[in-house]
């Protein structure tokens, strides 16, 4: 009788703990992208390029979140009247994000309550661009 009270002491100890919490996205946050983009032959740029782009800032703006799924705002430091409206979940663990947002898509990890790590992806008739980067909560 011993071993089972200890045995259901233990599960109920160890359950709860196994139960991953929802991370508080909402909030602001401050991170650095590092982008490569190629884009094709078009009326701007003549020849096609491959083009790197590292260290831009970005701000994104956590305003609304409900139960897993949530929304806000991203905006480059190079261009801050650029405002993109974004879209986001995060996956069934809790620890995967999937976002999207005017012209991309975007996917990470949590990382910690506190920093997430991003990747971005974009593909249209004039190119195409691939970048990731690290957000803390600011």
């Amino acid at each position: 009788m011993r071993k089972i009270f200890a045995l259901m002491l233990l599960l109920a100890l160890c359950i709860p703990a196994m139960a991953t919490d929802l991370p508080d996205m909402t909030g602001n946050w401050s991170g650095v992208m590092d982008f490569v983009g190629f884009d094709k032959n078009t009326a701007w740029l003549p020849n096609e390029t491959v083009s790197y782009w590292p260290g831009e800032e970005y701000s994104l703006t956590i305003s609304e979140q409900q139960g897993r799924t949530f929304s806000g705002t991203m905006v480059p430091g190079l261009s801050p009247l650029t405002v993109q409206v974004v879209l986001g979940v995060l996956c069934s663990e809790n620890e995967s994000i999937s976002m999207v947002d005017e012209n991309a898509y975007w996917w990470g990890d949590v990382i910690s309550p506190t920093e997430i790590e991003l990747n971005y992806q974009k593909v249209n008739m004039e190119g195409m661009v691939v970048g990731g980067g690290t957000f803390k909560k600011v």
